[in-house]
């Protein structure tokens, strides 16, 4: 196996990975909202709260959004403002988001640095939250050092597939989009 070969293989393997993150976002929503619709409904009728709810969902909403930033990048569907870059020449378009990436892996990597030290120290000091269920920081700190190191393997894999392929590392493919398109309108 040549070393393209496996770069593609890596490319492919991080593209599933991030997907079913993603998809594991999905279900952590099903579960926030069915944990605020029992605490809602029990609150309404019976006047009990379910204690633990604020934390649970303040939990998953970390969860939802860190674990789903590297599916975004893979994906190619964050946000971005091209007023400039898109009336450029390819090349330099290609060129200038290359180095856009580079210094978005290296604030990316410090953010992680700090995430990960923030995640072990909590840990060590077993932090826990001020209300009226004490619940452990540590697993929140940890699930944003997790997110945030994924997304930054996943900018490496982009950084990858500009070298390889030519991917902009930021625009959509839209020969892709517009497959995905006529795919749904035929079903």
């Amino acid at each position: 196996m040549t070393l393209r070969n496996a770069c593609q293989k890596l490319i492919t393997t991080s593209r599933s990975v991030t997907l079913a993150m993603a998809s594991v976002t999905g279900l952590l929503t099903i579960v926030m909202m069915l944990g605020v619709v029992l605490d809602a409904f029990l609150r309404g009728t019976a006047g009990i709260a379910v204690w633990g709810v604020l934390e649970l969902c303040t939990l998953l909403l970390l969860a939802m959004i860190y674990f789903g930033l590297p599916s975004t990048q893979s994906e190619r569907e964050n946000f971005r403002v091209s007023i400039v870059t898109d009336l450029m020449p390819m090349k330099v378009n290609l060129f200038i988001s290359g180095i856009l990436l580079l210094l978005q892996i290296v604030v990316l990597g410090l953010l992680c640095w700090f995430t990960w030290r923030a995640a072990i120290f909590s840990f060590n000091r077993d932090e826990v939250s001020i209300g009226l269920v004490e619940i452990s920081l540590w697993p929140h700190r940890f699930m944003i050092a997790m997110g945030l190191t994924v997304l930054t393997f996943q900018s490496v894999v982009s950084g990858l597939d500009l070298l390889l392929n030519g991917k902009h590392p930021f625009a959509p493919d839209q020969a892709i989009e517009l497959a995905q398109t006529v795919r749904q309108q035929t079903l």
